[in-house]
């Protein structure tokens, strides 16, 4: 089967237009961290950007937390399938420990800042994150067991302003895709990928919902995932 052709890619495509709204020539930051996920995104992506249904301008941007010794590995390998695909590689330096609070809270919103300075830095009108159905339905699980409303059980949305107020648009054309999707769809280009090694420390709650009650949930109902969307 031709990548073009691949799920993974027809779901990002549908996703792209019928649930995040983004227009023939958009701009993209792609939010690319090194895993899995955002590398299957950025080759999905750049699949479709040259077609004429979009004519897509993409730019490929990482964050460096600096929270793992070999963080800066990931940025290099990053920027150098960036420049393996002929595409602009814009990079943010950041250290969440300095904010004094809750480490993943706090990278998480820096993160977010840094991804829209460099979109408003390069006028691009959408940011793209790799976020996918697994990611969602282990956050419908953690607001569930935190309690909360209808409202927080909707789950992330395929499009959202970056910040309130903000011109820049969030974009997640992979929730309709799974975690093994995405390798399976970098498997099948040949494309190595790196691993954090925090997303198997189960004494964070994410990465334990992961290793130890999706699976049942999988074994139970195999499609759950498509079911969070």
């Amino acid at each position: 089967m031709p990548a073009a052709y691949h799920p993974l890619v027809r779901s990002v495509a549908r996703a792209l237009r019928r649930r995040c709204g983004v227009p023939a020539g958009a701009r993209l930051l792609v939010a690319t961290s090194g895993g899995a996920d955002s590398i299957a995104l950025l080759r999905a992506l750049h699949l479709l950007a040259d077609r004429r249904r979009w004519e897509l301008r993409l730019i490929v941007g990482h964050v460096q937390h600096h929270l793992r010794d070999d963080a800066e590995e990931d940025a290099q390998f990053v920027e150098s399938l960036a420049r393996r695909l002929d595409l602009p590689f814009e990079r943010a330096d950041i250290d969440p420990r300095v904010a004094g609070d809750n480490l993943e809270a706090a990278a998480r919103r820096a993160r977010y800042d840094a991804l829209g300075e460099m979109a408003a830095a390069i006028d691009a009108s959408f940011v793209a994150t790799a976020h996918q159905g697994d990611d969602q339905l282990e956050t419908m699980l953690m607001r569930l067991m935190r309690g909360t409303g209808v409202r927080g059980m909707a789950g992330m949305r395929h499009r959202r302003p970056l910040r309130r107020g903000s011109h820049i648009t969030l974009i997640r054309p992979m929730l309709g895709a799974t975690h093994d999707d995405a390798v399976a769809f970098c498997r099948a280009l040949g494309q190595s990928w790196r691993e954090d090694r925090t997303n198997t420390d189960v004494t964070r709650t994410r990465a334990r919902l992961r290793a130890e009650v999706l699976p049942v949930l999988r074994d139970m109902h195999g499609d759950v995932a498509d079911k969070a969307v």
